[in-house]
């Protein structure tokens, strides 16, 4: 096994014990970070999973309506309709952090309805066609945000284990092994100590 090239002292043994400890205690925290980032992970997974298919049915909705508009008002009035149309939408984002992980807040606001077409080449179709575009919006903001932080868990996840790795495989055993070395060299040396000693004692009361 590989060793840290030190000399068999108490300092270094004392040292080397709290290096040891320090890193079995940031495996731990890393191990309770997996966790937590993991946990979230599946949440988002599935939370996207939803969001995804809500905002396919909302989409596939609204260009039925759209068809029905077309159908009623004649696809040059509904161009012209669609031309006239300011979303106005607000975007706001935030941030809040996770295990050290920003993740997005995506927030998407709306203008009360006013209409900016004629009522005379439209039907109430177009309104609706409105609203349910608006609200997809809404529905992408939020997918956006969930992708976007499922990301940004799974790639602080993978970094999280390779340092797990590090340590559990390369870090701690290095440790180990060379603490191991250190405090039976030293035994080796007390025992050497001790026998030297007993020698030297055994010769002044064979010459007393």
């Amino acid at each position: 096994m590989e060793r840290l090239p030190v000399s068999a002292t108490k300092s270094n043994a004392i040292r080397l014990r709290e290096e040891l400890a320090l890193a079995r205690d940031g495996k731990q925290l890393l191990d309770q970070k997996k966790d937590i980032l993991i946990n979230r992970i599946n949440l988002l997974a599935g939370r996207t999973d939803r969001v995804r298919r809500e905002l396919d049915r909302q989409l596939i909705a609204a260009y039925q309506e759209l068809k029905l508009a077309v159908v009623e008002s004649g696809r040059a009035d509904v161009e012209a309709a669609g031309l006239a149309i300011d979303a106005g939408l607000d975007v706001s984002i935030d941030e809040r952090s996770l295990m050290g992980v920003v993740l997005p807040l995506v927030t998407v606001t709306s203008p009360r309805f006013r209409s900016e077409y004629s009522f005379v080449d439209t039907s109430s179709r177009m309104d609706r066609v409105r609203e349910m575009i608006l609200s997809a919006m809404s529905i992408l903001s939020e997918l956006a945000e969930v992708e976007v932080g499922l990301k940004r868990l799974m790639d602080e996840t993978r970094r999280t284990l390779k340092r797990i790795n590090a340590l559990s495989y390369i870090y701690i055993p290095l440790y180990e092994a060379t603490l191991k070395s250190v405090t039976e060299r030293l035994e080796e040396k007390e025992r050497e100590a001790l026998f030297q000693l007993k020698r030297i004692k055994g010769k002044v009361e064979e010459g007393g």
